[in-house]
């Protein structure tokens, strides 16, 4: 119904570059390239500037993007509304969360839902908190599931949970007999550190940099997973929230520890929306079934620390 140059333009314009769009579109190359070209001529202005690292919006195309957004935003409430008459709920919900949330709860949450409604899929992409709130604002995605926490006023959290940030470690470490832990106790081991955590940065600097006076930092990466065998073993503490170690948890394999006297423990983790934009229908459905799972998979992750 809409030319496919408006999903070709706004995938360059997000990703910026030719080659990384027709990836995600499974288009050829030529084919994307020609229609950007089509579209600049037929405006006659250059909608991207090229450079060697990529393409960036020239201010013409940051006007036509907005355009493209809206026009594609409301072809989904159009389709959602259909499918309404129909009586089935369809569509597609874009979703940007935290990692951790990709391990057991999202692929767990997906399956369920799309067993009640099959008419609907899902684009999913996993960031920090920052970027999952810019991707809100700046309209590619529908829903954010993230960290509560500076929260930009154009951007509404609809259902949070308490999720605290811990000290994990192994059944075997010497500090699993313990129910809590202070960051000086836990620099007296080797430490397993998540590279640009801003939630831990951002709240917890000074300790932060206490931490790497005093404690040695084993490994430092931003993949959760290359840590994850790395605690099992029993070769460091690590600081993450539970979310994605629950099956780790409930098997006794990995133990965590409250952060005494930090404020960490205040965090919540909750799904967030832009505040203006309309929701499609198939979206607000995705928000109301992922509000009770939500809620469900922070009550067996309590539940388990707490046994």
């Amino acid at each position: 119904m809409h030319a496919s140059i408006l999903k070709y333009f706004a995938e360059v314009a997000r990703s910026g570059s030719i080659r990384k769009a027709s990836d995600e579109l499974h288009v050829a190359t030529s084919a994307v390239s020609r229609q950007i070209k089509k579209l600049e001529d037929e405006l006659g202005t250059p909608l991207f500037e090229r450079f060697s690292d990529g393409l960036r919006l020239t201010a013409a195309g940051e006007i036509v993007l907005k355009h493209a957004k809206d026009t594609l935003l409301k072809y989904e409430i159009m389709k959602s509304d259909l499918g309404d008459l129909q009586g089935k709920c369809a569509g597609r919900v874009h979703i940007a969360s935290l990692d951790s949330l990709a391990v057991q709860f999202l692929p767990e949450f997906v399956m369920g839902f799309h067993k009640r409604h099959p008419a609907v899929d899902f684009r999913i992409r996993n960031d920090n908190y920052t970027s999952i709130f810019r991707f809100i604002a700046e309209g590619d995605v529908d829903i954010g599931v993230t960290f509560d926490l500076a929260r930009p006023h154009d951007i509404k959290l609809v259902y949070g949970v308490p999720m605290p940030l811990m000290a994990i470690v192994s059944r075997n470490h010497p500090l699993a007999r313990q129910k809590s832990a202070t960051l000086q106790e836990c620099a007296q081991f080797k430490l397993l550190l998540q590279l640009d955590n801003e939630v831990m940065s951002s709240m917890i600097a000074v300790e932060l940099g206490a931490l790497n006076r005093v404690g040695r930092t084993l490994v430092a990466t931003n993949n959760q997973m290359m840590l994850k065998p790395l605690i099992l073993s029993g070769e460091g503490v690590a600081f993450f929230t539970p979310l994605g170690l629950l099956e780790e948890l409930e098997a006794g394999e990995v133990v965590a520890l409250h952060i005494a006297g930090s404020r960490l423990h205040n965090l919540q983790v909750g799904i967030v929306v832009p505040r203006q934009r309309q929701l499609t229908h198939a979206t607000e459905v995705v928000i109301e079934s992922m509000s009770i799972e939500l809620k469900k998979f922070s009550d067996k992750i309590h539940a388990v620390i707490q046994r």
